[in-house]
């Protein structure tokens, strides 16, 4: 599945994965420390982790409908 599917989408990919897992190391370390202020910035990495994967998907999904 090596499909080039521009810098936009390789980007939006690499910045999802690494926001996703950011959120999910930070959500985790607010709850078990009782820290509302870390947890909510995990749950914002997640959301926009969430939303760059999606525009990834969406740019995926565009290269390959409409090939060059």
């Amino acid at each position: 599945m090596a499909m080039d599917i521009g810098p936009a989408g390789a980007i939006a990919r690499f910045t999802g994965k690494i926001f996703v897992a950011l959120g999910f190391i930070l959500g985790t370390y607010g709850l078990t420390e009782g820290q509302p202020a870390v947890m909510q910035t995990g749950l914002g990495l997640l959301v926009a982790g969430v939303l760059a994967s999606g525009y990834g998907l969406y740019r995926w999904v565009i290269t390959r409908e409409f090939p060059k």
